[in-house]
């Protein structure tokens, strides 16, 4: 049999770690070791993100550096899962080409001439023209590009490079800062600032040079004022910024933070994610944190005709100083058969969630990971639980595309429910102008006037202009908590939209207000996604009670906490878990004998865990009554083996009872399992000088 005894001490640290960025201190390049140090410096020099040269700088191990490395290349792959990577290899005969053709000549290797720069950033030009043979002109070369407009770059150019002297490297040229007159070997005794007449003279030596030595884009308009073109500067410096165009780096952030808590071959496969989180108050009066994550690739295993996928989610809430809240770790697997896998290949999958959650500010962070292609993504938002609503506040707005309605009354919750109603919802909140939008969102803090007399107005805004407007006695609705609009798109049409919801008196002052961007687009259907969700028992449920117990504990409101944990321990009495979470808060309240009317009954358990002899210990060693404390203490090192909280505590009670040997045997032995606890160790040392 496994014995447990480290396992929940080793729990309660990972936890306590689990979403804690272990962030190391930023390297100097001269740091690295030789291979890092070459790869950054010149192999992918042009290419780094400066957020992925800035994480890579701040990795601590070897084994990091080749990690992220290997997430570098893949993040990059044109063709992920399969055996090539079409980028990278592309990406080293460029700097293989550079050295062995753009350097000839130079004193430097060709990867750092500006012809090798270009190269290595845009590739074989699709024409090259070389000029080298004209005695009054500097050897020149041009070099022809198009259809690179989604990297921001005009939809054809000229790049072009002079060579100052016989031996220097070919430069490249700028019309701006070098101008016409740079191509001449023996300057003209013409103004450098006379482009016209540098421009004609160059126009009668080579008409080709002449026409990129004003403008490197064809056709620019500049030409005809004979003044150099600004448009071919901008064009210049964007040609930096073409490879962070190529990549969404993201993931070395992800990579820097994760690094330490997931394991290492999901390390690498950091993918994106949209998420929505909407807060909803539960008619018992708790709110719960209602959330969607729709990762962008949905990978499964095939074994024959059947398909299969498993995510694990880990969420941790945590105040604004950091101190954990709530913890959670949720599975949800999916085996699907040949036609469900056909009908869902082009949508997108979700899954939506739910937990409750006490008041106060919180950050909250969700890992996700697909254990089939050792995926993970994440996210973090701040989201804030209100404590006491005295004034008229609206929640924030969930658009929705669709709903559905309950067939009847349920005992148990899902996510994105309100009453019998199911709303369904995307991150982006895209729509077409064919369908009906809804609009969800909870009115607090009103007064029974305010009720009977107040109104929401609703206003669709494009840009600075309202283009819609209309308003709604709150008396028009049902629930005036629930708040449920359903708004036809049929006259909207297709841009981008501001909604907003304004709470009004009767005399048309707002209140409180909310909004949300929203689009309708021109496309005549939108991918709606395949969803997975789990229920959630009623609020009422003692599972319920249990969590908002936990958080209260964790927050310091122990009172508060032993009130929930209580309810939970009523409805659900045999329930170990419940049972033991109490004992704890009573030993913080100092309740020490209600500890063991509560923990008594669990005694002859066949799975009694090992907290219940270690709490009805710590009650009695506080009541002092250590001949009692003792047992306990003893069973469960029997049970569950030796580790050094029993054995301080048996040597303490040990102690007390003036039974100093064997004292001094428990806590030697704790010492031998963790050396370093000055505190038992003057113990110790205070028994051996009475000796």
């Amino acid at each position: 049999m496994i014995k447990i005894n480290s396992r929940i001490i080793s729990i309660i640290i990972s936890l306590f770690f689990l979403f804690v960025p272990l962030l190391g201190e930023k390297k100097s390049i001269k740091e690295l070791p030789p291979k890092f140090k070459k790869w950054l410096k010149e192999e992918v020099i042009y290419i780094i993100t400066p957020k992925e040269k800035d994480v890579f700088l701040q990795l601590e191990t070897d084994r990091e550096r080749v990690l992220f490395i290997e997430a570098f290349w893949k993040h990059r792959d044109p063709t992920p899962g399969t055996p090539w990577n079409e980028y990278k290899t592309e990406h080293y005969r460029r700097i293989a080409y550079a050295n062995q053709r753009l350097g000839v000549g130079s004193p430097k290797p060709g990867w750092r001439t500006d012809r090798g720069r270009i190269y290595i950033i845009l590739g074989e030009p699709m024409q090259r023209d070389s000029y080298t043979t004209q005695r009054e002109l500097r050897d020149t070369e041009i070099w022809f590009y198009q259809d690179m407009t989604k990297y921001g770059l005009p939809p054809a150019f000229n790049l072009v490079f002079y060579r100052k002297g016989m031996a220097a490297d070919f430069e490249l040229y700028s019309p701006n800062n070098d101008g016409p007159i740079a191509f001449f070997i023996q300057t003209p005794s013409i103004d450098p600032t006379d482009y016209i007449s540098a421009y004609e003279s160059l126009m009668e030596m080579n008409s080709a040079i002449a026409a990129v030595s004003l403008s490197l884009i064809p056709g620019e308009t500049s030409l005809v004022s004979y003044r150099p073109s600004l448009a071919s500067e901008v064009l210049l410096q964007n040609i930096n910024f073409v490879p962070q165009k190529e990549i969404k780096d993201l993931y070395a952030k992800k990579f820097l933070k994760y690094k330490s808590i997931v394991e290492v071959e999901y390390s690498i496969n950091y993918i994106g994610s949209d998420y929505l989180i909407q807060t909803i108050k539960d008619d018992s009066g708790v709110f719960f944190v209602h959330y969607l994550i729709t990762p962008e690739r949905f990978s499964v295993g095939q074994y024959e005709n059947n398909y299969y996928s498993r995510f694990i989610l880990n969420g941790n809430v945590t105040d604004l100083e950091g101190k954990v809240i709530y913890q959670f770790e949720k599975e949800y697997s999916l085996n699907l058969d040949e036609d469900k896998i056909k009908s869902i290949a082009q949508i997108p999958f979700q899954i939506n969630d739910m937990f409750p959650l006490i008041p106060g500010s919180y950050i909250f962070s969700l890992l996700i990971k697909n254990t089939v292609s050792k995926e993970f993504s994440s996210f973090e938002e701040t989201i804030s639980i209100p404590e006491r609503i005295t004034r008229p506040e609206i929640s924030s707005l969930l658009l929705c595309y669709s709903t559905k309605e309950m067939k009847s009354a349920q005992t148990i919750m899902r996510p994105f429910q309100t009453g019998q109603k199911l709303l369904f919802s995307q991150p982006k909140n895209i729509f077409i102008s064919s369908e009906k939008m809804t609009i969800y969102f909870q009115l607090y803090g009103l007064s029974e006037e305010l009720i009977k007399t107040g109104k929401l107005k609703y206003s669709f805004i494009k840009g600075d202009e309202t283009i819609k407007s209309f308003s709604r006695n709150i008396t028009e609705y049902s629930d005036s908590t629930n708040i449920l609009e359903e708004i036809s798109l049929s006259e909207i049409p297709a841009a981008n939209y501001t909604l907003k919801v304004s709470i009004q008196d009767q005399s048309s002052r707002d209140l409180a207000f909310q909004s949300d961007n929203f689009a309708v687009s021109p496309v005549t259907g939108i991918p709606r996604p395949f969803i997975q969700s789990k229920a959630l028992p009623s609020s009422n449920d003692a599972l319920n009670d249990f969590r908002i117990g936990t958080q209260l504990f964790n927050k310091g409101k122990f009172e508060q906490a032993s009130i929930d944990f209580e309810k939970a321990l009523s409805k659900s009495p045999g329930e170990m878990d419940f049972a033991i979470h109490l004992a704890k808060t009573y030993i913080v309240l100092e309740r020490y004998k209600d500890v063991e009317s509560i923990l008594n009954p669990f005694l002859g358990e066949e799975n009694i865990r090992y907290e219940v002899y270690f709490y009805l210990g710590k009650s009695a060693q506080a009541r002092r009554d250590f001949k009692k404390a003792i047992p306990h203490f003893r069973d469960a090192i029997s049970h569950f083996g030796l580790n050094i909280y029993i054995l301080n505590a048996l040597g303490e009670c040990y102690f007390n009872l003036n039974n100093i040997q064997e004292a001094k045997t428990a806590w030697e032995k704790s010492l031998e399992i963790i050396p370093d606890q000055p505190q038992i160790q003057r113990k110790l040392a205070s028994i051996r000088e009475k000796k």
